[in-house]
């Protein structure tokens, strides 16, 4: 995953993900530095909205059965 931020370019992976005290918690590298995402209920039920729409599913089913090698 790439985040752009006016000052910098991070590249973000996820390693681990569980859930702690009702909040989602991922947690991984953002270029070298390590680093946790805290996701609480409400944020991730907007989130979800925003991700469950016809083209996201559309390129979650077909970078699926892609043949490009995976990240």
């Amino acid at each position: 995953m790439l985040v752009k931020t006016p000052a910098i370019k991070l590249g973000v992976e996820v390693r681990e993900s569980n859930t702690e005290d009702g909040r989602l918690i991922l947690s991984g590298v953002a270029n070298a530095m390590p680093c946790t995402v805290e996701i609480g209920g409400h944020e991730l039920v907007r989130l979800m909205g925003k991700l469950i729409r016809p083209a996201v599913i559309g390129l979650v089913i077909k970078s699926m059965f892609s043949s490009e090698p995976k990240d």
